[in-house]
């Protein structure tokens, strides 16, 4: 029965027509401007009058509705089901994730939610990692680790022995008040900046933010964002049916200057205290003013605050050369940057090619020199996922052939002595490692970027030994997931 009910979304993706625009949810569009450094995944999607057949459904979501005053709503089903082979491990690896997407927008005002329930059997690299960041259980003489966190999803419960059960959910919303004033808030997976990920902000967060943008002049732009960490530390003491886990409050302030070819910014960034891991106590009064170097006049305790310059230029068409430099205080140790490119050429003969390569440093203290007010969410650094102390060297991009894609991920890092960042030291990233990521596929649903694909993952680390994982299935892949450490 399950089955037939799955079968029966899956043919509806394509069961609604509408005409015109639709609101639609493109987080991996990486066709950004200098005006898009920060990115809530949504924009307005053209449907085609004149496709015919099949081929006419490429734009629409599962029901899309339009009123005469141009307000739109649009809802999807979203999914990843796929099955695998690990070589050298029992048994087989799969995926079932099931959720709903929805997207609504009228006139200036445009936000979406989701929501994913997922059981899985993960590869053993997957497993360790996923497992080595769960939640710190006070006990009778310590602290113990239960369950695990997946990056971008939730927290797991055991699944039959070795599996994952979790379920998650997103939402973001961006109002334009007017042509100088916008709002944005909810809990999402911003993308801030270029790459595949940022040294102070990737996607793989899910953090409950509030913030604005400012236009000062037509091309200076102030942005603030205001955040709620936590990370997986229960509390000893509490009065509520569940133990509270350990908060933090999150700062972030940029001043951006964009042209049409170029763009350049300086970001500042701290973690306030919330608490510690017996009790909570409230953020000081200064966290809630949107400026910078207000953590100076706080009582309470903030962290040093991690600050640089980050930067984009596009010396011909569709090359683009970008970059960022952090601090975390006046530390050398704590030191970072990255330096990277996107290229996407125009091709004939219903070609595309999309490549990025970067390489990433990130100082031994970067996140920070313990647990406590820690550059951190959900036990994971909110930048680069192996932590302080990593270099990385990475190379992605997409080949595409009208609706054949094949997907490449190569990733090299050497890891050094960081500071941990855990509550306990229960992960460290590995000296070295060597990743491959090949996806192959066809894409049924633009849209709602629907594709059946086969995968295959080959990993060699010092510690994990060899890993080669291949699979195939058929997803969503609005949001994907983010197993590259």
């Amino acid at each position: 029965m399950k089955i037939r009910v799955y079968v029966a979304l899956f043919l509806s993706l394509f069961s609604w027509p509408l005409l015109g625009q639709n609101l639609v949810y493109q987080p991996n569009n990486l066709q950004k401007t200098s005006k898009s450094w920060l990115d809530l995944g949504l924009q307005q999607w053209n449907t085609s009058q004149k496709k015919k057949g099949f081929f006419k459904y490429d734009s629409l979501y599962l029901l899309s509705y339009k009123d005469s005053l141009n307000a739109m709503v649009s809802a999807t089903p979203i999914f990843t089901f796929w099955a695998g082979k690990e070589i050298g491990q029992d048994g087989w690896k799969h995926q079932n994730s099931r959720g709903l997407l929805i997207t609504g927008g009228y006139k200036r005002f445009s936000c979406f939610a989701m929501i994913m329930e997922n059981q899985a059997f993960l590869a053993k690299y997957q497993t360790f990692f996923i497992e080595s960041h769960g939640e710190f259980y006070p006990g009778a003489n310590a602290y113990n680790q239960q369950n695990g966190m997946v990056p971008g999803g939730g927290r797991t419960k055991v699944f039959k022995g070795s599996g994952f059960d979790y379920a998650y959910s997103q939402g973001s919303m961006q109002w334009e008040i007017s042509k100088c004033i916008s709002l944005i808030g909810g809990n999402g997976n911003l993308r801030l900046g270029d790459g595949f990920r940022s040294l102070f902000w990737s996607n793989h967060n899910q953090v409950a933010l509030i913030g604005g943008s400012i236009k000062i002049k037509p091309h200076l732009q102030y942005l603030f964002m205001k955040g709620r960490l936590f990370d997986l530390i229960r509390k000893p003491k509490y009065a509520n049916v569940e133990s509270p886990y350990y908060k933090k409050g999150y700062s972030m302030n940029a001043l951006i200057y964009s042209r049409k070819k170029y763009s350049a910014g300086i970001v500042y960034q701290t973690i306030w205290e919330g608490g510690d891991s017996i009790q909570e106590r409230p953020v000081s009064s200064w966290y809630w003013i949107p400026l910078p170097g207000l953590d100076g006049l706080a009582k309470t305790r903030v962290s040093l605050p991690q600050w640089g310059v980050v930067g984009r230029i596009e010396p011909i068409t569709n090359f683009v050369i970008y970059g960022e430099g952090f601090l975390r205080g006046f530390e050398k140790k704590a030191l970072s940057y990255q330096l990277g490119v996107n290229f996407q050429p125009i091709l004939k003969h219903s070609l595309t090619l999309r490549l990025n390569m970067a390489f990433l440093r990130v100082g031994d203290s970067f996140y920070g020199e313990n647990y406590a007010l820690s550059f951190t969410n959900n036990n994971l650094p909110l930048g680069s996922l192996m932590g302080n102390g990593t270099r990385e060297l990475l190379l992605t991009g997409r080949l595409g052939y009208k609706r054949l894609y094949v997907d490449l991920i190569l990733q090299y890092y050497t890891a050094s002595a960081g500071k941990n960042i855990l509550f306990k030291e229960t992960f460290s990233p590995e000296n070295q490692v060597a990743h491959a990521v090949v996806e192959m596929g066809f894409m049924v649903n633009p849209a709602a970027q629907c594709v059946v694909f086969s995968l295959c993952d080959l990993r060699y680390g010092n510690i994990m030994s060899k890993t080669t994982l291949f699979t195939f299935g058929v997803k969503t892949a609005l949001f994907p997931n983010h197993h590259v450490y």
